[in-house]
C-alpha cells in the first residue's frame, strides 16, 4: 500500500471516528450532489483475482448493503439528473451504472440489486451481443493470466520477440497481439481464432472457457429480457470503440441505437464514454445528436454545475475498502487529492471522417 493511500485511509478514519463523515452526509452539500456509481463485472469464477475491476460477488452484495445503511436514496439515472438541476434530489443521492453488458451483469449483479429494489443504467455495447463469444481485448489479457505459470510466451509471427509472463510481460503481450489484430483489420471471427491460438500456446482450455461464457455480453434474449425487467439499457457504442471525426462517432451511436432498440422500446437518452476516453468535442457531438448525458470514470460527485456531458463517477473496485466506500456515500473523498485517471487510448479510433 502506498503512503497515499495509507494517509487517506488515516484520515479518513479519523472523519468516520469523529462523527464528522456522518455529520457531512447530512448536510445540505451532500444534498446537492449526486453520486454515480460505476461497476464493470462482478466475478462468476476467478475474475477478481485478475481484475480488480472485477468485484467478488460478496464485495459487491457488500457494497449494496453499504449504501442500505447510509440511508441513500438510489434514482434512476435519469430521474437524478433531472432532480439535480432541478434542486429536488432527496438526501444522499446515489445512481447506479454498469459498463459494457458482460453475462455476470445479468447472471450474478441484477439479482442482487433486485433483492434491495435498486434500479440500474446498463450501458451496452452490442457487437459482442450479436457475436457471442469472449470479448477480444479483455480475453487477451485473461488468457494472459490464466496462462502466466508458462513463464515465457514465443509466438513468432505475432509476437516481435519472447515476452516474459509477469506483470509487465502480459501488459507487454496484450498490446502486441492487440496491435496485430488492428493491423491486419482482422474480423471478429479471425479476432477469436488468434484468441485460440493464444490459448493453444499457453496451454488453456479455450472451448472450456467459451462454453462457460467467460467474458461473454449477455446474448439478445438475454438482453430483451433485461429490458423486460425495466433496466434502463443506454448508449455504450456498438463496437465499443470510439472516432474523432463527428460522422464515424455519431454512426457508431446509431449501430448502437438500432441494437438497443430491439431490446427495449425506450429510447436512450444517455452514453458512457468507452475506457472513459473523450475528446473536446465530444460534448458537442453528443448534444447535438440529442443525447442528454455522457459519463466518465473519473471520480467525483455531480452537482448542479457538472457539465452534463462530462459526468464523473466513482469507479468501485475490488481494492476499494469499505472505509472509503462509505467516505463516498457521505462525500468526503471529494474533498481529498484523487488519483488523475488515465483513458483507455485502444478505445480511440484514428480513422479520418469519410469526407476528410
Amino acid at each position: 500500500m502506498s503512503l497515499l493511500k495509507k494517509g487517506k485511509l488515516t484520515f479518513l478514519q479519523l472523519l468516520e471516528a469523529s462523527g464528522a463523515s456522518s455529520w457531512l452526509s447530512g448536510t445540505g452539500w451532500r444534498h446537492d450532489r449526486l453520486l454515480i456509481l460505476c461497476y464493470h463485472g462482478i466475478a462468476r469464477f476467478d475474475e477478481d483475482e485478475w481484475d480488480s475491476l472485477y468485484l467478488s460477488a460478496a464485495t459487491f452484495r457488500r457494497r449494496m448493503e453499504l449504501v442500505a445503511e447510509a440511508g441513500c436514496n438510489v434514482l434512476p439515472l435519469g430521474e437524478a439528473l433531472e432532480r439535480l438541476h432541478n434542486h429536488t434530489l432527496p438526501e444522499r443521492a446515489v445512481a447506479i451504472t454498469f459498463d459494457d453488458g458482460f453475462l455476470d451483469f445479468y447472471q450474478v449483479a441484477l439479482p442482487v440489486l433486485e433483492s434491495f429494489g435498486y434500479p440500474v443504467t446498463l450501458y451496452l455495447t452490442t457487437y459482442y451481443v450479436d457475436y457471442n463469444r469472449p470479448v477480444f481485448d479483455p480475453m487477451c489479457s485473461y488468457l494472459l493470466w490464466k496462462g502466466r505459470e508458462r513463464g515465457v510466451l514465443q509466438w513468432p509471427g505475432v509476437l516481435a520477440q519472447p515476452i516474459n509472463l509477469d506483470k509487465a510481460g502480459c501488459s507487454q503481450a496484450v498490446r502486441e497481439i492487440k496491435q496485430f489484430a488492428k493491423d491486419r483489420k482482422l474480423s471478429g471471427q479471425e479476432k477469436d481464432e488468434l484468441l485460440a491460438q493464444l490459448a493453444a500456446q499457453l496451454g488453456v482450455d479455450y472451448e472450456e472457457l467459451c462454453r462457460r461464457r467467460v467474458l461473454h455480453l449477455v446474448n439478445p434474449e438475454e438482453a430483451a429480457e433485461l429490458g423486460a425487467r425495466g433496466v434502463d439499457l443506454e448508449l455504450h457504442t456498438h463496437r465499443h470503440r470510439e472516432y474523432r471525426g463527428r460522422v464515424r462517432m455519431l454512426g457508431e451511436l446509431d449501430d448502437n441505437r438500432r441494437r438497443l432498440a430491439t431490446f427495449s422500446p425506450r429510447e436512450p437518452k444517455h452514453f458512457c464514454y468507452t475506457g472513459g476516453m473523450h475528446l473536446p468535442q465530444y460534448p458537442d457531438y453528443l448534444k447535438s445528436y440529442g443525447l442528454l448525458s455522457a459519463t466518465t470514470c473519473e471520480a467525483g460527485l455531480c452537482d448542479v454545475n457538472t457539465n452534463p456531458y462530462l459526468l464523473p463517477r466513482l469507479v468501485d473496485t475490488q481494492a476499494l475498502t469499505d472505509l472509503e466506500f462509505r467516505s463516498w456515500l457521505a462525500g468526503a473523498p471529494q474533498f481529498l487529492p484523487t488519483r488523475p485517471y488515465f483513458p483507455a487510448e485502444g478505445q480511440l479510433l484514428e480513422d479520418p471522417d469519410p469526407a476528410d
